[in-house]
């Protein structure tokens, strides 16, 4: 079961720009903790969330 929570996204340069609002988004799972910043960033969300929904 996906879990929602609030919007998180990465600092890396590397990762894509794009916020996750679901813990268990694979995708959001992969970033580093030093990287994991709280809020949307201003960015879209992540694909892999919207289809969590």
């Amino acid at each position: 079961m996906a879990t929602k929570c609030s919007p998180y996204h990465s600092t890396d340069p590397t990762d894509p720009r794009v916020y996750h609002d679901y813990r268990n988004c694979p995708n959001g799972q992969r970033i580093e903790p030093e990287n994991w910043v709280a809020g949307t960033g201003n960015l879209p969300r992540c694909g892999g969330c919207r289809r969590l929904d």
